[in-house]
């Protein structure tokens, strides 16, 4: 008779130990749902990247443009402002999204990265912005040395950018998700 309540005692410590892991997911993912999440999340970055690079193709172009002076002031300004825009909408929807665990520190580079070539915009906005003040003589040198930076940012984020995104959409799991010079020697062999 004595066995029965500690019969009953057991169970009760069974069952309160297996509640965690039913309230706090103690389930693991499977294998065909990481690669679900993983090639959602490559369709998703592949889309956004695509659209990054082509407007900041067109950015830095139209930065090397003010440099040269070979663009009107005003129509770079909205191209600007329209590119800026377009950017730091996705750029909002990119740091929503939720990298897989290895590769956490590459997609903050490439947010990085991005809001880099933000500031080159608006740098170079700032530059088009000198242009535009009433006591500034046409041929000013000041607004250039903005577009000139404008430029570099804009066009060294964008390479950056596309080793990270490179890296980003042929990664899996099992390799390494870094970018160095190191890895980057290693696949190039």
């Amino acid at each position: 008779m004595s066995f029965r309540p500690h019969l009953g005692l057991l169970i009760g410590v069974a069952a309160a130990s297996l509640l965690p892991m039913r309230i706090f997911g103690g389930k693991r993912r499977t294998f065909s749902g990481q690669a679900r999440e993983l090639m959602q999340y490559r369709s998703v970055l592949s889309g956004y990247t695509g659209r990054v690079d082509t407007t900041l193709e067109e950015l830095g172009e139209l930065s090397d443009a003010l440099r040269r002076r070979d663009v009107d002031i005003d129509e770079a300004v909205d191209r600007l402002a329209s590119g800026e825009d377009e950017l730091d909408t996705i750029a909002d929807e990119m740091r929503d999204m939720e990298a897989p665990e290895q590769l956490h520190a590459l997609h903050l580079d490439y947010e990085a990265n991005l809001e880099r070539a933000l500031r080159g915009i608006v740098t170079a906005e700032r530059g088009c912005g000198l242009t535009r003040q009433r006591h500034r003589p046409p041929d000013d040198e000041e607004p250039l040395a903005y577009w000139k930076r404008g430029h570099a940012n804009i066009v060294h984020a964008r390479m950056r950018m596309q080793e990270v995104a490179e890296v980003l959409l042929a990664w899996e799991p099992g390799r390494p998700a870094e970018l160095s010079v190191h890895t980057r020697l290693q696949r190039d062999a």
